[in-house]
């Protein structure tokens, strides 16, 4: 029985490496999951993550729920669009023999690549992804790309799966590119959204205990002190019921009438207030190493500061980008036709030295010349620290 079930296996597998040959991609022969439930709450998230760190049998099923939950949160959706966006405004153009080729950079000036820009930020938040490119229009350029189904990618073993409750199918692992796949990052990476998603769940409890104080004490209680008993006590509590709907009460002179409020007065939320501030501020922290590009600020100084280490965040992922497309990007589109060659590269040109400054880019042959080096410890020696 066993035997007959993985010739099964085998066979579809084959059938679908045919299909693939022909021009058709794994995500067409998987059978993607509907979203799922599942708690947002710490202890889920422990569970998630151990699960996903099992070296024997990992599942990452419920921890990726869990990130898509996060993503849904107005602060950290945020912060994501601010990073992605700053890598897709960002000008380049694509060099070969060190000269910058206008024809050659048409070809990235596609909507695909923007799209790949926003997916290799997504492995910065998810950790292991696998972008799958689609079709070619009548020119031979892609028509886009987009990160595979991740319940129907097991990293354990680098496999497509049929269903995401399978633990292996179509291995994709020795030659992806023949699937018209890129990995980017490790199999055991599980992104920042681990400790986002730690930050969306605590605030998503303050949020609900904000709530609950204001709606036990947003509008005043109401106190009757009467001696009516029988009947006459059923009409007032009847009137004290329906105290908040009409917003009057009718009752006989010897009552005594009073409301009841919190103690804490109108500060009583701060504390709820200033959990959620700070929660953001970690968010922000997280995702682009700042909070003053997204807060206000009393300082004008504190602002340029906040702006720098988010340039800084945003230079090193273009770094990052930069080496993979180089390294990794350029080489599958010449496996699959494009017309470039070995040592074509990406050159962001923020990432340029400005007028005045030394070429600090350690694989430039400049960077190693006597005059080169001579600026640099000229600049070096006038800082006031030297």
């Amino acid at each position: 029985m066993r035997f007959s079930f993985e010739i099964s296996r085998n066979s579809k597998a084959a059938a679908t490496e045919q299909t693939v040959k022909k021009g058709k991609r794994l995500s067409g022969e998987v059978n993607r999951p509907q979203p799922d439930r599942v708690k947002m709450q710490m202890a889920t998230l422990r569970q998630a993550v151990e699960n996903a760190r099992d070296i024997n049998n990992p599942s990452w099923l419920d921890l990726y729920e869990i990130y898509r939950n996060t993503l849904t949160d107005a602060h950290v959706r945020s912060q994501y669009d601010v990073a992605v966006n700053k890598l897709q405004a960002s000008p380049f153009l694509i060099t070969r023999d060190d000269n910058d080729n206008d024809e050659l950079t048409r070809l990235f000036m596609r909507p695909w690549f923007s799209q790949f820009e926003k997916h290799f930020f997504d492995y910065d938040m998810w950790g292991y992804t696998v972008v799958e490119f689609g079709q070619k229009d009548e020119d031979g350029e892609w028509e886009g790309c987009s990160v595979f189904s991740r319940k129907n990618i097991y990293p354990h073993n680098r496999n497509v799966l049929i269903n995401e409750t399978d633990t292996s199918g179509i291995p994709y692992g020795d030659n992806p590119w023949k699937f018209f796949l890129l990995e980017i990052g490790e199999p055991e990476d599980l992104g920042l959204l681990e400790l986002v998603s730690r930050e969306v769940i605590w605030k998503a409890f303050a949020r609900r205990d904000w709530s609950e104080l204001s709606e036990k004490w947003g509008k005043p209680h109401l106190v009757i002190k009467t001696d009516a008993e029988g009947e006459e006590l059923n009409k007032r509590e009847r009137a004290a019921r329906n105290f908040a709907n009409n917003a009057y009460f009718i009752t006989d002179s010897e009552d005594e009438i009073d409301t009841l409020e919190s103690k804490a007065g109108p500060t009583g939320y701060q504390i709820f207030e200033k959990n959620i501030r700070l929660i953001d501020e970690q968010i922000s922290k997280l995702m682009n190493g700042q909070t003053g590009t997204s807060e206000e600020k009393a300082f004008v100084g504190s602002a340029e500061v906040h702006e720098r280490i988010l340039n800084d965040y945003h230079a090193a992922r273009l770094r990052r980008l930069s080496n993979y497309v180089n390294y990794e990007l350029i080489p599958f589109l010449i496996w699959h036709g494009y017309p470039l060659q070995p040592g074509d590269k990406i050159r962001f040109t923020e990432l340029d030295p400005k007028q005045g400054e030394t070429n600090a880019n350690p694989e430039d042959p400049e960077y190693y010349g006597e005059e080169a080096q001579a600026k640099r410890v000229k600049s070096s020696a006038s800082l006031p620290w030297s």
